[in-house]
């Protein structure tokens, strides 16, 4: 073959290669707070793409060296959740919002309606940025189930300069009366699992007050958590029904707003996940809790629009069914974060109860119940103490929210309503509900709740908040019920009566210096003074008042006062604004998780004006040092009594429990003085203590008595106040 002939084939056969190659075109990227935006033009029968990086020019010949980044599918600027909302609740928008496609360049400053879609034809993805420097970028299509790997200036771009820094969801829709908008917020496909219904953009509304824009001080903000699948309804051009400030709606994917695996490849043929095989891979991270608290730590901290009118002090989340499950974990998650939480018909344990409704819809998301391989860990804003408590967990530990109260008795949470349907088929009673509301009452934590007997899924949690709900703040105490007279007996039952609400604390109220009671509008919190006033007022919506109660009254969320596992407390009951009026006064121990309980404390009816109880708590300087703490006194069942207590001059004592089986032992009762002097001894039998005794101190001066018992190994003490 001559050179001629040989030089004319290579000239063909690379005229072959250029006319047959199939690679994207008009590829172009930018940077934008702390992501790359990257569009190309799709090609005809493109099967997927694949994008490259590196930090250096990408060409035919490096590429094999390039990073490759992610695989997108033909059609890769498609969104299929806006897709549906713009023919669902979005379609009641004014101007409506129907985007089918994901939206880079986000709405101008004033305008109101629709911003600008990617165009049909165009490939997309947007990936966040981990490192600082320049950096490029090529995009490869598949075709044929062939990758051509070739470059040139139509499918490589670059450097593109980018530093790390937080992402900003892209506005792209804002109604009519300036009053609602709806955010695209792009997460992170490096972390993030974008396979979860093949979505990494997440969709946001976020509406305001009729007077937003004309005035200047702070509200509350609203997380709202939809129950399945989680598609938004009700948004509007503003939030104007129930609303208490800022109002925020999520989308999600049915991932019972916790989130999924990391590695697990989920089918991502589902708009709203609910099947396929059950993942076996982890860890199942808190994807969807993250991308919200992202979403929020951006209002808060960094958008001008909402940084300056929310009041961080009165954040609260609420939700129904799987939303009402949401919320609690929200709770469990970041307890101090919210003021409070609504929570209607929740799952309260999602495997350790064994299988329920939609055990075949949680599967294929967090593995099988009894695959203690699957752990969870935690990314997103304020998920450090997660991770370094929590991490590695079992996901069925995890979504026990009962155990999970058991085990964090001393955790500071916020107060929550909740409640449940004695006949829901769908979140099941009593798989559901049953063994909750023991844990709230056994661990001190405040809630109000119940059990509707009569009741399916549509239980709404309004029924089981009390009065003052919308006024509690973060940065505020409360008091936390248990063992209250008028409340639901315990054990709740399997199959309730459909005549009987299983009702908890729901006509309580206390005092703040944001809702009044009983005249007092305020708190006492101080390093060592805590007052507080507290009355039975009635149940919310009602008109009937309730009578005098009486309640195990544990204070909690504590701002200043300290409390010392150990140390002992004097703990007055008085009327409200006059504290000479004295009801009960007692010494109480802290528990070892610092909590310091009131036992069987009076609280008068009363309402914002008239009535109610101050509870008055201050460290018992002169006390000795207690051994045993402030729940030892019911160890093994065993209970010490003293009544009147104030008492002039005789004061029944009284010994109850398992202890005491046998009335023929003999027992030795002394009674000492606040400085720890023996000041009377009497020796009884099991028979006289349980029928009790009478101590009469009409010879002893007025002051504080500690009555020490001891039953077998354990010394019991009561704390008694004579008065003349």
């Amino acid at each position: 073959m001559s050179r001629s002939a040989a030089l004319t084939i290579i000239v063909v056969l690379a005229a072959t290669v250029s006319i047959f190659a199939i690679r994207p075109s008009n590829m172009n990227a930018f940077f934008r707070s702390g992501q790359v935006f990257i569009t190309w033009d799709e090609v005809a029968n493109g099967q997927k793409y694949v994008v490259y990086s590196s930090t250096a020019p990408i060409t035919t010949e490096n590429i094999a060296s390039a990073v490759k980044r992610i695989e997108r599918a033909q059609g890769s600027a498609g969104n299929k959740m806006l897709n549906y909302l713009g023919g669902a609740s979005f379609s009641t928008l004014n101007p409506p919002c129907t985007f089918t496609r994901n939206v880079i360049t986000p709405l101008a400053d004033g305008q109101s309606g629709m911003a600008s879609a990617v165009d049909s034809g165009t490939g997309m993805i947007v990936l966040t940025s981990h490192q600082a420097g320049g950096f490029y970028y090529a995009v490869t299509a598949f075709t044929g189930g062939v990758e051509d790997k070739s470059c040139d200036a139509g499918n490589s771009v670059g450097p593109v300069n980018e530093v790390v820094e937080e992402p900003v969801p892209v506005l792209i829709w804002r109604s009519n009366i300036m009053l609602a908008r709806i955010y695209l917020q792009y997460t992170d496909v490096d972390s993030f699992n974008p396979t979860m219904c093949n979505t990494y953009a997440f969709t946001y509304w976020v509406g305001v007050p009729s007077n937003y824009n004309t005035t200047s001080g702070t509200l509350p903000l609203e997380l709202f958590l939809d129950g399945s699948p989680g598609n938004m309804p009700a948004v509007g051009d503003d939030c104007r029904y129930y609303c208490e400030g800022i109002n925020l709606k999520i989308q999600d994917n049915r991932t019972w707003w916790y989130g999924y695996s990391q590695t697990f490849p989920y089918d991502t043929s589902y708009l709203y996940f609910a099947g396929g095989p059950v993942a076996t891979s982890g860890p199942v991270i808190n994807f969807t809790q993250a991308r919200i608290m992202n979403m929020l730590k951006w209002m808060i901290l960094r958008e001008p629009y909402y940084s300056s009118r929310i009041d961080t002090n009165a954040i609260h989340v609420l939700g129904g069914s799987m939303g009402g499950g949401g919320t609690l974990m929200f709770l469990q998650s970041y307890p101090d974060f919210f003021a409070y939480g609504r929570a209607g018909v929740p799952p309260t344990n999602y495997f350790e109860n064994g299988d329920w409704q939609y055990t075949g819809w949680i599967t294929p998301i967090w593995g099988l119940g009894n695959n203690d391989n699957m752990k969870v860990g935690f990314t997103g804003w304020r998920s450090e103490k997660l991770n370094e408590k929590y991490a590695g967990v079992t996901v069925h530990k995890w979504l026990n929210m009962e155990s999970f109260l058991r085990e964090n008795r001393k955790l500071e949470m916020p107060w929550v309503c909740v409640g449940h349907g004695g006949q829901d088929n769908s979140v099941n009673y009593p798989t559901h509900g049953k063994n909750y509301y023991p844990a709230l009452l056994d661990t001190k934590h405040g809630f109000s709740g119940g059990v509707c007997g009569s009741c399916g899924h549509g239980t709404q949690t309004w029924m089981y908040e009390n009065n003052q709900v919308s006024q509690l703040r973060k940065n505020e105490s409360f008091l936390a019920f248990s063992n209250t007279k008028s409340s639901a007996a315990l054990p709740l039952p399997e199959d309730p009566d459909v005549a009987t609400d299983y009702s908890f604390h729901c006509h309580f109220i206390w005092s703040t210096p944001h809702y009044r009671v009983g005249g007092y509008q305020n708190q006492v919190d101080s390093t060592n003074r805590y007052e507080i006033v507290v009355a039975s007022y009635k149940i919310l919506g009602g008109t009937v008042r309730m009578p005098d109660d009486t309640a195990d009254v544990t204070p909690r969320r504590l701002q200043r006062f300290i409390v010392e596992p150990g140390a002992q407390y004097i703990i007055k009951n008085t009327a409200p604004n006059d504290t000479n009026v004295l009801y009960q006064m007692d010494t109480v121990a802290a528990d070892t998780d610092g909590l310091v309980t009131f036992e069987g404390f009076i609280i008068k009816a009363g309402d914002q004006n008239t009535g109610g109880s101050r509870f008055i708590m201050v460290p018992c300087k002169d006390c000795p040092g207690s051994k045993i703490t402030g729940n030892s006194r019911k160890e093994a069942g065993t209970h010490i009594t003293c009544s009147p207590n104030p008492f002039n001059p005789d004061i029944k004592i009284t010994v109850s429990g398992n202890n005491l089986s046998d009335v023929d032992q003999r027992y030795e009762i002394g009674i000492y003085n606040i400085k720890g002097k023996l000041m009377d001894r009497f020796s009884v039998t099991g028979l006289q203590l349980s029928a009790g005794i009478q101590w009469n101190a009409a010879d002893k001066p007025s002051g504080v008595y500690i009555v020490k018992i001891k039953i077998e190994k354990t010394v019991f003490t009561k704390n008694v106040f004579l008065l003349r």
